[in-house]
């Protein structure tokens, strides 16, 4: 469904580099309202994002992105990936993540609730539990559209830990259905 959806945004945008590259609309002195196409473009945007929303919904729980980060992120997409894996003794491992394909319930008065819970393992290189904690973060929310972009920024401090190869699993769990997610980050404590 994904892949329809983008082949059709595509040569929607292939279909505008023509008009644009023939001489026809752009550049030619024609003057043009600004609201005189805005309907026509609104609704095909409208309907794109519909058919994005719709194959989000039937995809499983995933996330775009998940590294390391060196400092908190300001929002969605504006973060500085961390350069190494490697860390300090005492020092937090922070981690920023572009869950996706998470469900969304609608709600009566038109608004749709969404929400990700997350659990963690400290694991040794061989696989030995250190430790962990279920639902380290709860993040739900109520909303008025489908919203696509969402991030969330984990943090752990580790403590004491010696020095040594480790790995941190994370779980993300579909707040509105039974959907779920695991992705491991390997890490080194010097």
């Amino acid at each position: 469904m994904i892949r329809t959806s983008t082949v059709a945004f595509v040569c929607a945008l292939c279909c505008v580099t023509a008009v644009a590259q023939d001489g026809t609309g752009w550049g030619t002195g024609e003057i043009h309202s600004p609201n005189q196409e805005a309907e026509p473009n609104l609704a095909k945007i409208n309907a794109l994002q519909n058919a994005v929303a719709d194959a989000w919904q039937k995809m499983a729980l995933t996330q775009r992105r998940a590294v390391f980060v060196s400092a908190r992120p300001e929002s969605y997409g504006v973060y500085e990936e961390r350069n190494s894996t490697i860390f300090k003794a005492g020092e937090k491992l922070i981690t920023y993540v572009e869950p996706i394909g998470y469900t969304w319930t609608a709600n009566a008065d038109g608004t749709y609730n969404y929400g990700i819970f997350v659990d963690f393992l400290v694991k040794q290189s061989d696989g030995k539990v250190l430790g962990g904690q279920e639902k380290l973060l709860k993040f739900a929310k109520r909303s008025r559209v489908r919203n696509q972009e969402l991030m969330l920024v984990l943090t752990l401090s580790l403590g004491a830990v010696e020095p040594g190869e480790y790995l941190v699993e994370y779980t993300l769990h579909d707040d509105q259905s039974k959907k779920e997610s695991k992705f491991t980050q390997n890490f080194t404590i010097q």
